[in-house]
Parts: C-alpha cells; sequence; structure tokens
C-alpha cells in the first residue's frame, strides 16, 4: 500500500482556497467593526460580535492544537464555551422565548373549587360523589 500523498495538488488548492477566503472576506477586513457594526440593528450588531469573537476563538484554538498543545485545557476552550452560550441566548432573543413558569396543579384545582362554589348544582353533584365514595 502507497503511504505517500501528492503535495503539489494539495497546496494548490490550500493556495486557491485562501485567494477565495480572501476575496470574500475583503469587504469585512477593509471596513474597521465598529463602522459595519454601528449601522445594524442591536440583535444584528450583537450577532456581529459574537460571530467574529467566535472566529478569532476557534483561530486560536486551531493554533494550539497545531502547534501539540493540548488545547482543552488552555483557558481559549473555556472562552468558546462562554461564547457559545451567547449565541444560545441570542437565538433565545430571536425566538422571543419566555421561560416557562411551573403550574401548581393543587392550587388551579383550589380556585376552581372555590370558584364553583356557591352554585347550587355544583355543591348538590359534590355531595352525591362524596356520598357514594363514602
Amino acid at each position: 500500500m502507497d503511504d505517500t500523498v501528492a503535495l503539489p495538488p494539495l497546496i494548490d488548492d490550500l493556495s486557491a482556497n485562501i485567494e477565495d477566503l480572501t476575496s470574500a472576506l475583503a469587504p469585512l477586513l477593509n471596513t474597521p467593526l465598529s463602522t459595519r457594526a454601528s449601522s445594524l440593528p442591536l440583535l444584528d450588531k450583537a450577532k456581529l460580535h459574537i460571530h467574529t469573537a467566535y472566529a478569532i476563538e476557534s483561530l486560536l484554538f486551531s493554533a494550539l492544537q497545531v502547534s501539540g498543545q493540548n488545547a482543552k485545557e488552555h483557558p481559549i476552550f473555556a472562552e468558546l464555551g462562554r461564547l457559545k452560550s451567547y449565541f444560545k441566548k441570542v437565538k433565545d432573543a430571536e425566538l422571543g422565548s419566555v421561560p416557562r413558569s411551573r403550574i401548581d396543579k393543587e392550587a388551579v384545582g383550589r380556585f376552581i373549587k372555590h370558584g364553583l362554589a356557591g352554585n347550587d348544582r355544583y355543591d348538590k353533584e359534590r355531595e352525591e360523589r362524596v356520598l357514594k365514595e363514602k
């Protein structure tokens, strides 16, 4: 089995990918981030800053891994986790999620029971049920 890899084609592909990336990022890199962000709505501004920070932190994490260090024990790993939590917060803000409160079924039963008290028909049916249960 031949374990050799032809490097020149891989290097040419890498070079082409870097050129594509450079041309795609040129509009973002030519203007300061604060200038670009100032014209955005608040939620989009938050997304831009989070994604930018995540991209930088990911590159640092990758550089640590490539250099042979244990990147998962480095503080950069915790920072990536913190940024991921911000992604969740932004997503929740976009969806407009509201934390749900727990319903106390016993309290609801008491409200209904007391709300129906004084209703002659209900009182009579309740008395019959209580007598049948005994």
